[in-house]
């Protein structure tokens, strides 16, 4: 197939080039920069997003569901509505979240994400790619589990775990952990011996508890000051470690209502441009109009946009696109910042840079095409337009 010549008022690279073009050929960036330094082949498909600029796609390592259908049940008709909808608003990869359930519907789940995964990889269809899974508990703390079930939290075994990780079949990359648990620093050890990435959350740490296990090799916090021990001026507790220890990196529900905009100025002084990644959290509502939608076996509340169970909150509906918006109006930064903070952070942290996250040649030609404000436009996912 010929080229196509992307051609934008700006393209951010993720650093912001002025009039820019990115050159894509099955699937994947062949170029990407100004239009004065990069030539267009004659005979090239050309697409012109005017005066809109091209970013890179959205990488969410922390969702549940979408489209009114929760990840848990792992079915190919679900995952496929999810992909679909999180495409729409930008998203073009993203980790499969698992939460807190009895261990035979875990295991089913991961072992139908996995495959699922493996599937997706081998045919770009115009939707968000899986790229891992993320297991949020069942290894947390009781007392900051959230809306998690309590009757399904338990305390971490090395058996328990391999377990876990083998019903993955190599496609656990996350998993959400609560340091302070008896047997928690054994389990982080091997998942950062195998390539799992421990982010400390659901969790009544300390912080020297956080800080032993950063000293193991845990590096990123789930969903910052969100389910997880206070902050005090003499016990600053896992928050106190995430905002003064540089190797930590900070997931963030950007909503303005899981943290008030003040304590996200506060992260950024403490974190600057590269210690925050933007996740959505997003539950099976997301996309959907206000309602009831399922989430593990129970059903969450979703009114005015705002997610809750039993009056708890449990998640959200919002998109990264959204959040990326909030991020540049809550924090006065450019556009370049917020929108690295959804797609190199988080492709850095995840270790996947080379092909996602940022417009370069040989990443996958995931685009989205955004206003002035930031409101997406249209969306290539590798390469193929998503629609609907």
């Amino acid at each position: 197939m010929p080229q196509t010549a992307f051609l934008a008022s700006t393209v951010y690279t993720p650093e912001p080039v002025s009039p820019g073009v990115v050159l894509v050929e099955d699937g994947r960036i062949t170029a990407a920069g100004s239009r004065q330094a990069v030539s267009i082949p004659s005979g090239a498909r050309i697409v012109d997003a005017g005066d809109g600029v091209i970013a890179p796609g959205f990488i969410d390592i922390h969702i549940h569901g979408a489209g009114g259908r929760d990840l848990m049940e792992a079915s190919r008709e679900a995952l496929e509505t999810v992909s679909r909808t999180l495409a729409r608003f930008g998203t073009t990869s993203y980790f499969p979240t698992t939460v807190t359930a009895p261990q035979t519907d875990t295991l089913a789940a991961l072992e139908r994400l996995a495959q699922y995964i493996d599937e997706a990889s081998a045919r770009p269809t115009g939707a968000a790619q899986p790229l891992g899974i993320h297991m949020e508990g069942p290894y947390i703390s009781v007392k900051r589990r959230g809306v998690h079930p309590v009757e399904s939290i338990v305390e971490p075994t090395l058996e328990a775990y391999r377990h876990a990780a083998q019903a993955a079949n190599g496609k656990l990359r996350i998993m959400t952990i609560a340091p302070e648990l008896a047997a928690s620093p054994e389990v982080i050890a091997e998942m950062v011996r195998t390539g799992v990435r421990p982010s400390l959350g659901h969790t009544d740490a300390t912080y020297e508890e956080t800080e032993r296990a950063v000293e193991i090799g845990a590096r990123q916090v789930t969903h910052m000051f969100n389910a997880m021990r206070p902050f005090l001026h003499r016990d600053p507790g896992v928050i106190g470690a995430a905002l003064t220890d540089s190797r930590i990196k900070a997931e963030l529900i950007a909503d303005g209502v899981h943290v008030d905009p003040t304590a996200i100025r506060m992260l950024y002084q403490a974190k600057g441009d590269d210690g925050i990644v933007l996740i959505s959290d997003g539950l099976s509502g997301t996309g959907m109009p206000d309602g009831l939608y399922p989430v593990a076996g129970f059903l969450v509340e979703v009114k005015d946009g705002i997610c809750r169970y039993q009056g708890t909150l449990a998640g959200s509906v919002m998109t990264l696109d959204r959040a990326v918006r909030n991020m540049r109006r809550f924090l006065g930064i450019r556009s370049d910042q917020a929108l690295r903070m959804a797609t190199r952070n988080t492709a850095e942290l995840l270790g996947i840079a080379d092909r996602k996250g940022s417009l370069r040649p040989g990443a996958d030609a995931d685009l989205v095409v955004l206003d002035s404000e930031l409101n997406v436009r249209a969306v290539y996912a590798r390469g193929v337009a998503v629609t609907g």
